[in-house]
């Protein structure tokens, strides 16, 4: 090889961590999984580009541990997953094999020979791979513990604002479900829960087709409006749909206003770049959204970059906005005007603010709101990319909630 990689390890055993570190040293850096989680072993993959994962297998606990070889393999089809085991059982293998693991290694196994097993099973473009993980498109979040119809508002216009400047997706998932594709007369043969169900056929012939398509380019993707339960998908569901719509995507905004905290809200806020607290003056608004937001931060959730945007703020009313953000401890990014007549306009009419009403104080802020959104995306885009340990540090970070997404 020539350049040195990166290697993930999940195993019990210290001495199996010892050997494969000794066997690799001379290829490249060994990582350990700190937590036997697709989500968390995906989140370190990409955060290291890592070149292989090896997964040790014992005959205690070999029936879960292959479950987990299937899903990164189904996650990461690429990357190849080598099995390790202190002995070379028949059902261990079988068992390995039939869930794609691309070899098995007995611990011990000369360095030489393991060295010469990842050489032969490394993908030829890893490197492309790492790279696209790093470049794909960002996400930002439009949070509200509040259900109702001001979250799908600001979260579609803020999608219409940047898709003016590049590709942009809104996954519209809040509650009520399906409020923006019917703000914006849209209907699509899909849903949310349908890509959840087809993750290997998503491509962009699917996504022209299939998803939503508004006439500005904007692409939505909405719940369906029956009935579902967070029982028809699992986090890692979420998380490779997730990944898979950021290499499609240069921006993805995804209206949660309403969704009930779960660990569907949480795995949703992990995943993104930015989080945007929407809220009211009013003391219910602030009183809910408070208990969110202390939910939020008590799962770990990265708010380094998150922000507060007051809606339906009149400015002669206390509390003034400035007093909000500082009670929440949160940045105000900006302020929204009610513009009652202009948003009923739109709710009724199957047309955006921006035709509508281009002049209105409400769309004049959400384009500024825009701008400062594209900006941040652009600096972490363009700005030095993080040290092997940099990015290895953030991947582990107590910042990311893991666990089986449910409503």
């Amino acid at each position: 090889m020539s350049e040195r990689n990166s290697y993930i390890a999940l195993t019990q055993s210290s001495d199996c961590q010892q050997w494969l570190t000794h066997a690799l040293a001379e290829a490249g850096e060994l990582i350990p999984a700190d937590q036997p989680s697709i989500e968390r072993i995906l989140q370190l993959s990409d955060a290291i580009g890592a070149s292989a994962i090896f997964v040790q297998l014992t005959p205690s606990n070999y029936r879960q541990e292959t479950l987990l070889i299937e899903g990164l393999m189904a996650a990461k089809p690429f990357l190849p997953v080598l099995v390790v085991s202190e002995t070379v059982d028949q059902d261990l293998l079988l068992a390995a094999m039939r869930v794609g693991a691309r070899d098995f290694i007995k611990i011990g196994t000369r360095a030489n020979d393991v060295v010469a097993t990842v050489k032969r099973l490394a993908p030829k473009d890893a490197s492309a791979y790492a790279a696209q993980a790093e470049t794909g498109g960002r996400i930002t979040t439009i949070v509200s513990a509040r259900p109702g119809s001001d979250a799908p508002m600001f979260a579609l216009h803020l999608a219409l604002a940047i898709q003016e400047s590049e590709p942009t997706l809104l996954l519209d998932l809040g509650a009520p479900h399906g409020d923006a594709m019917l703000y914006l007369g849209l209907t699509a043969s899909y849903s949310f829960i349908d890509a959840v169900r087809s993750l290997r056929r998503i491509d962009a012939t699917l996504i022209q087709t299939g998803f939503g398509q508004h006439k500005s380019g904007l692409t939505v993707l909405s719940m369906p409006e029956e009935p579902w339960t967070g029982a028809q998908f699992t986090s890692a569901d979420v998380y490779v749909l997730l990944r898979t719509l950021r290499r499609y995507f240069s921006h993805i905004v995804i209206n949660l206003g309403g969704v009930a905290r779960s660990d569907f809200l949480m795995l949703l806020l992990t995943n993104a770049d930015r989080q945007i607290m929407l809220i009211e003056q009013s003391v219910p608004s602030c009183r809910q959204n408070l208990q969110l937001l202390k939910h939020m931060r008590e799962e770990k959730i990265n708010l380094e970059n998150a922000g507060l945007v007051v809606d339906r703020y009149l400015s002669r009313m206390p509390p003034d906005a400035e007093s909000i953000a500082q009670s929440f401890g949160l940045p105000l990014l900006g302020t929204l005007a009610p513009s009652g007549m202009a948003r009923l306009a739109t709710m009724n009419s199957g047309e955006s603010m921006f035709t509508l009403s281009p002049n209105d104080p409400y769309v004049i802020s959400v384009r500024k709101l825009a701008q400062q959104v594209m900006g941040a995306s652009s600096g972490h885009a363009h700005g030095q990319q993080p040290g092997l340990m940099r990015r290895l540090m953030s991947a582990v970070s107590p910042g990311k909630a893991t666990g089986k997404a449910t409503a």
